[in-house]
């Protein structure tokens, strides 16, 4: 049986260039996908939360919260000062939705890069946005 190498595929949505203020935007927001995750990663809160922890930063201080489904998956949230993640998991499909919003670029694909490590997906995708991005209106 061959095994499959991990995918990792990231878009990024287009910026209207004729009204948007180059570089002006609040954060950047990561909308991650993850799929053949170990269940084992993805159905206890104490696994999620250390993992969320990881890749947040440990160092950072912050807060994790989780939530335990019966009879397994989780929803969590951890908040840092640099950023915040959401994961709600499916371990009975080998799924995770994340959402990681940063105050930067480089901090948001760090704690993405972290997540990856954490959880050990066969396939990722993941779209970045802007988020708050100033945008000229025109008088009509």
């Amino acid at each position: 049986m061959a095994v499959m190498a991990p995918v990792c595929q990231v878009e990024k949505l287009p910026t209207q260039e004729a009204h948007t203020a180059p570089s002006c935007y609040i954060s950047t927001h990561l909308l991650i996908e993850m799929w053949h995750s170990p269940f084992h990663l993805l159905a206890d809160a104490g696994k999620v939360e250390l993992a969320l922890e990881y890749a947040g930063g440990k160092d950072k201080g912050g807060e994790v919260v989780s939530y335990q489904f019966n009879p397994y998956g989780v929803s969590a949230k951890a908040t840092f000062p640099e950023s915040h993640i959401f994961i709600h998991t499916w371990p009975e499909n080998g799924y995770a939705a994340i959402d990681v919003f940063a105050s930067d670029e480089k901090e948001a694909y760090q704690v993405f890069e972290r997540l990856k490590e954490a959880f050990q997906p066969q396939y990722v995708h993941a779209l970045e946005m802007k988020r708050g991005q100033l945008v000229e209106l025109e008088e009509t």
